[in-house]
């Protein structure tokens, strides 16, 4: 959606999508684009703060979890510290 043009499609146009089109078409205004790269602007509720996270596809999330994982500089941080570390970097529709 994203990727093919800059306006949002209307509701009624992407209907008929998978959930995950649906929510991501409601994070519409936190998607952009930046080198053909997909990005989602987390922003902290009071809006003091913001951070870029990647979009991830989904066949992409078990590889980069375990790479976080494995890959911590000799470290283990433990399941939930990985997801935490892992989710600042990257967005993917958790559902």
């Amino acid at each position: 959606m994203k990727l093919n043009s800059a306006d949002r499609a209307s509701w009624q146009e992407i209907a008929r999508e998978s959930p995950a089109n649906k929510r991501y078409w409601t994070l519409w205004n936190t998607l952009y684009l930046k080198d053909g790269v997909l990005y989602h602007k987390w922003e902290s509720n009071d809006g003091g703060s913001y951070r870029r996270q990647l979009i991830l596809p989904n066949c992409r999330i078990q590889e980069v979890l375990q790479e976080a994982h494995d890959n911590t500089s000799g470290r283990h941080f433990g399941v939930m510290k990985t997801l935490r570390k892992t989710r600042e970097r990257f967005y993917w529709d958790r559902r």
